[in-house]
């Protein structure tokens, strides 16, 4: 079917909507079905042409469009002011202009919103819930189709309707199959069978659920060890019996023939053997902890390194990764393991158990064999033979035991703790807009770097909430305690095996359900996991061990019918809570999360987008965000000569408390590492911090900063420098006040990590004057050079003569003598002097990094401090250090050039470094060109006033085009708000959905934005939406149980619509909160209303395309609009989370439901028209 035609369809049903509500209805009907024959296929939307609309679009240009972003050039907007607007400013372009409409409407009575209607009508509203449903009957709203009508094509669509394609530059992204925060990152996140973070937590996840559990714990013994040995040495003897007579190799008769003999332990004693491969185990255990302790030294993710030096990456460090999963996967295991060779249980008793069917407490057992040669028949505890001539090596197995639980059980997790806390990525304070997040969009942000996270220890936090990530370590002792409790409280170990054997197991049961319970209940409070989902079969798997200590519980007791309870009731909690935990896994996979979106029919999306709050003023933030910024950071990241480096990895230098602004470290010369840097340092500091830090290095005190700027990064960076704050007495923990310096170009930052380490930030100019002076003082440059000597002196043989004491004597008290002590002394001449740092900062094979701590290495087990050269806090130059210098003059002055040649290369090299970011991209960019949308004549011109590198003016200037698509694109959607809505509406619905629902990719000219014949530019009448997702197979006539788009879901998006093309007019809908009969508009409702939920605002919003399913609760509005109508006060129902507890929803209700809304319609003609409709048909006489 041609355009042409549908064209003509569509006028002729919609001249048949103004005669009769039936006849129209028929009408309606008969032509969408008609509609609906031709198979889907990518055809353009429907436009009812009119002679104005002709006229119009006849006389667009670029220039009739008036755009609010148009602003002076020195203008700096990032948006600040649109955050202390609390509502969208209300446009007189949204309403019709027609003379006869306008009057005809405001002559009918309307009662100001909140007051009670003045016509007593006896018409019920009708409860949201209805009109939103499925078979709900359409909204009908002729007012809103004559004014979406009303609103003009785009310009790009006038004429032959040429140029169809992709707007620039977003046909380069959709070329490269990358996202633009790929492109940020420089860096795509990996799929799920490849991504390590995922399949080593899961792993992590399953074997820690696994083997900490109760039922298993009677297999963590030495003869649990021993039979495992045993399988895999019959497995391995299998397999070596298919091939004997191919035994002649000797490498596969080593490890087929010999290893398995070896392994099927046909030597010596079964608890020996047992014993050697517990302490093979436990020497792995240890290699595995030292390696752990070496390598975890370095690994604070944001404070490793000081200063600006270049972070070090060492590849993905398999090994650590490796070495902390095995560890982790051991840890239940081996510590229980150690626990029982404490308590010497049974496995370990040389002789068979005597108290198994004792009928007497203590058994009579016969002795062994003669006295003299044999212990008493009992006392077989903690020994492993029973000859009285025999080594007992019991001693050595209980030593290495207790080391291990000391270095395992209790030290790992805590070293576990630590480097996860170190290692857990910071979120940024403020948006790309530079506005700050609320507490859901940090949680949505977390969520976005953990997908990208590529830190080593990211399996171990990955699957943990914010604040919650050294929940593992946590996680581990929970495992362990309900091992130990079963390991210890036991009859047969050598602790209670003389205690009652019916007594023992009672306690036993109750500890572990006492355990069990204050667990289930932690669970049940914290909800540590980062989704519903892990929280749920979490909550299930404490359930499964509080019923079975309970059952247990009842058994030891001899309750009646434990046998019922032993086999049928607890078959039925494993089946059950086992199958809860397997369904949970399935149903939290991506791919079973998607078919579950598919079922459910569901729209996601990222703003609370039918909120009255949400900004759809000309100045919107939501659509420069994603017009005119993705276009300008496209621009800058696809651009040959401007893109990042495919190798470059982009690491800052920053704190993991924001104390100082982040720093791109190995930098690579590209504006494309300028930009991202810009947008870095924007989420970090906020726009007012940024707008400031631009006035500063740009306004009246330009020179004067630049002259400060000089002084400090020429002179007085790196180690050495001094600050004492005259504002502030004294620094906790610092005596000296010198230490590390480094300057952060933009905002303009001095930061002095001090050798004690604490840190100072400077960022006033004044400041940054003070610090000048005080390190020009001719003392402090005095105490300057003797660090500087001591430095040179680093590592060298010293003369420096010391008489060491040592005591050799004891001292004694007699009754009436004195005491006395006798020392011995040794005469030492040189040592080596060494420093201890606090900080790392490696610059050309030297230490600078903060810390001073001196010692003077005579030998292996005697070093000195300082103190004895005459070193003190303060470096004065006293006799004693005097004499010391002089002693070692000539070393000094063999390095001292060394060192002073290192620290003036650091200076230089960042001082160049510097100056070579703001020449390759200025800061002002994100100002004057990123964050003000503008005209495009006379934008490159502009920019080449402070942009100095060719490649940026070479680029501004050949782009006209992406400046100009992205203006014309902000000037259709910013003339009214309905268009705004409409925009975000579908953009929002694109990237959120846009991989689930089918019917969109097949038609994806038609939906994305980034085409120019998408749909978000064009509102349409809700007649020609209808025909037009009919068409595109996304609408049926009849409804269908698999429709994504709906008659209730069209009504919502109306409604919302007309409040946002009529707010504040007689126009407007009213609505009802329960049954309360005061008449509301949607502004007033969120007024009554916002005490009832904990869930304010619209969202973020202004993340780039991700379509990744983020649990949440609901925004707003979602909750608003789908709390059933009802009379009564509302509590919140703890079953809220349900849905998102099974996975069947992502999103759930928080804060206390509303009473629900009631809106002023009612049916008619098998459609709803609403109140003021009806009213002004009766009054006015209009059919």
């Amino acid at each position: 079917m041609a355009v042409k035609d549908i064209i003509q369809r569509y006028e002729t049903s919609h001249l048949s909507i103004a005669e009769t509500s039936d006849s129209r209805h028929r009408s309606s009907s008969h032509h969408n079905a008609a509609l609906s024959d031709p198979p889907p296929r990518p055809a353009r939307f429907i436009r009812r042409p009119s002679s104005s609309h002709k006229q119009r679009t006849e006389s667009i240009t670029l220039s009739s469009f008036s755009s609010p972003y148009d602003h002076n050039e020195s203008t700096i907007d990032i948006t600040e002011a649109s955050v202390l607007i609390s509502r969208p400013s209300h446009s007189t372009a949204n309403r019709p202009t027609s003379a006869n409409d306008q009057t005809t409407y405001d002559e009918l009575p309307h009662t100001n919103p909140g007051h009670l209607h003045s016509l007593n009508l006896t018409h019920q509203p009708v409860a949201a819930t209805l009109i939103f449903a499925r078979n709900a009957a359409p909204l009908y709203l002729p007012q809103l189709d004559k004014h979406l009508e009303s609103i003009p094509p785009p310009p790009w669509l006038s004429g032959d309707f040429s140029g169809r394609g992709v707007f620039p530059p977003m046909d380069k992204l959709l070329k490269l199959g990358l996202s633009l925060d790929d492109l940020e990152a420089n860096s795509a996140v990996a799929p799920a069978w490849r991504n390590r973070k995922g399949i080593l937590g899961s792993a992590v996840n399953l074997v820690l659920g696994l083997t900490g559990s109760s039922a298993l714990a009677s297999f963590y013994s030495l003869q649990g060890l021993f039979n495992t040995i045993q399988i895999f040495a019959l497995l391995l003897s299998t397999i070596g019996m298919k091939h004997k007579s191919n035994l002649g190799d000797k490498w596969r008769k080593l490890f087929l023939g010999t290893i398995p003999n070896v392994l099927a332990l046909n030597f010596a004693s079964t608890l020996v053997q047992s014993l050697i491969f517990l302490i093979i185990f436990m020497a792995i255990a240890a290699g595995l902890l030292f390696y752990f302790f070496r390598s975890t030294t370095q690994c604070d993710r944001y404070n490793t390194t000081e200063g600006l030096a270049p972070i070090e990456v060492n590849g993905k460090r398999w090994g650590l990764v490796i070495v902390t999963f095995l560890l982790t996967v051991i840890y239940l295991p081996l510590s229980t393991m150690a626990v029982h060779v404490l308590v010497w249980s049974q496995d370990l008793w040389i002789v068979p158990n005597p108290y198994t069917n004792a009928t007497h407490f203590p058994p009579t057992i016969a002795p062994l064999g003669p006295q003299s040669e044999f212990r008493d028949p009992l006392d077989f505890c903690w020994t492993t033979t029973m000859k009285r001539n025999e080594i007992n090596f019991a001693p050595v197995i209980i030593i290495i035991s207790a080391i291990v639980i000391l270095f395992l059980t209790i030290w790992f997790p805590v070293a576990l703790r630590r480097v996860i806390a170190q290692s857990v990525p910071k979120i940024d304070k403020y948006s790309e807009l530079g506005r700050p997040r609320n507490s859901l969009d940090m949680d949505s942000e977390y969520h976005r770097l953990l997908s990208r996270d590529r830190n080593p220890f990211a399996f171990l936090y990955g699957g943990f909430r914010r604040e919650w990530g050294t929940y593992e370590s946590t996680y581990l002792f929970a495992k362990l305690n309900t091992l130990i409790i079963t390991a210890i409280i036991d009859p047969d170990n050598c602790l209670f095996r003389n205690s009652s054997r019916s007594f023992i197991p009672v306690i036993r049961q109750i500890l572990l359900l006492i355990s069990m319970v204050v667990f289930f209940v932690i669970q049940c409070l914290f909800a540590p996991f980062l989704d519903p989902v892990n929280n749920a079969s979490e909550w299930t798997s404490r359930l499964n061990y509080v019923t079975t200590a309970a059952v247990a519980l009842a058994v030891a007791l001899s309750v009646p019918g434990k046998n019922i309870l032993n086999t049928y009731v607890l078959y039925a909690i494993y089946i059950i809570t086992y199958g809860l935990s397997f369904y949970f896994t399935i149903i939290n996979l991506g791919i079973m999360q998607r078919v579950v979106k598919r079922l459910t029919r569901r729209f996601d999306f990222s703003i609370d987008i039918f909120s009255p709050h949400l900004d759809i003023s000309p100045t919107s933030p939501h659509t420069k965000r994603r017009i005119w910024q993705e276009s300008i950071s496209t621009l800058l990241l696809t651009n040959t000569d401007c893109k990042i480096p495919t190798k470059q990895v982009m690491n800052f230098a920053q704190a993991r408390d924001s104390e100082f602004p982040p720093y791109l470290t190995d930098f690579c010369g590209t504006p494309g590492e300028r930009h991202v840097e810009n947008l870095k340092i924007l989420r970090e500091v906020g726009s007012l911090s940024y707008r400031r830090a631009i006035a500063l290095i740009s306004g009246p005190d330009y020179v004067w900063h630049q002259e400060l700027q000089h002084i400090i990064q020429e002179h007085f960076t790196g180690p050495d420098c001094y600050w004492k704050n005259p504002r502030i007495d004294s620094v906790p923990g610092c005596t000296s006040f010198f230490g590390n310096a480094w300057w952060i170009p933009f905002p303009p930052t001095l930061v002095i990590r001090y050798d004690e380490g604490p840190t100072a930030v400077l960022q006033e100019a004044t400041d940054f004057q003070t610090y000048i002076n005080q390190n020009a003082l001719r003392d402090i440059q005095q105490r300057r050079q003797i660090r500087l000597s001591l430095r040179a002196l680093e590592g060298q043989r010293v003369f420096w003569p010391y008489q060491h004491k040592t005591a050799i004597g004891a001292s004694a008290f007699r009754c009436c003598g004195s005491r006395y002590k006798v020392n011995t002394s040794k005469e030492y001449a040189t040592s080596i002097l060494r420093i201890k740092r606090n900080g790392h900062l490696v610059w050309r094979d030297s230490q600078l990094g903060s810390g001073f701590k001196v010692e003077l290495h005579y030998s292996k087990n005697v070093v000195v401090t300082g103190d004895i050269i005459g070193l003190n806090d303060d470096y004065d130059l006293n006799y004693q250090l005097a004499r010391f210098l002089e002693f070692n003059r000539e070393l000094v002055a063999q390095r001292l050039e060394h060192i002073e040649k290192a620290i003036s290369t650091y200076r230089h090299h960042h001082k160049r470094e510097c100056a070579w970011k703001n020449k390759v991209l200025t800061y002002r960019f994100l100002t004057n060109v990123y964050d003000q949308p503008r005209d495009p004549d006379g934008l490159a011109e502009s920019s080449i006033e402070f942009e100095r590198d060719i490649r940026v003016r070479q680029l501004m200037v050949g782009s006209e085009a992406v400046f100009r698509a992205a203006y014309e694109r902000l000037a259709v959607i910013s003339g009214s708000e309905a268009a705004t809505w409409w925009y975000l509406f579908w953009d929002d619905l694109w990237r959120r959905n846009h991989d689930t629902i089918a019917g969109l990719e097949l038609h994806a000219s038609d939906f994305d934005p980034q085409y120019r014949t998408s749909i978000a530019y064009t509102p349409l009448p809700r007649p020609a939406l209808e025909a037009f997702l009919r068409q595109r197979g996304l609408l049926s006539v009849t409804p269908r149980w698999a429709d994504f788009f709906h008659s209730g879901f069209l009504n919502k998006i109306y409604l919302r619509l007309n409040e946002a093309a009529f707010r504040a007019s007689a126009r407007a809908i009213m609505f009802h909160v329960g049954s309360d009969s005061a008449e509301l508009d949607m502004d007033d409702i969120d007024v009554a209303t916002r005490g009832q939920s904990s869930t304010l605002g619209t969202g973020g919003g202004t993340d780039h395309d991700d379509s990744r399913i983020r649990t949440r609760p609901t925004y707003r509005w979602e909750g608003l609009l789908n709390d059933p109508w009802k009379g009564g006060k509302h509590r919140p129902h703890w079953l809220a989370k349900l849905g998102a507890w099974f996975g069947l929803t992502p999103l759930w209700r928080s804060g206390t439901p509303s009473n629900g809304l009631a809106v002023d319609v009612r049916l008619e003609g098998g459609r709803y028209i609403i109140m003021q409709e009806s009213i002004r048909r009766q009054h006015v006489g209009v059919p």
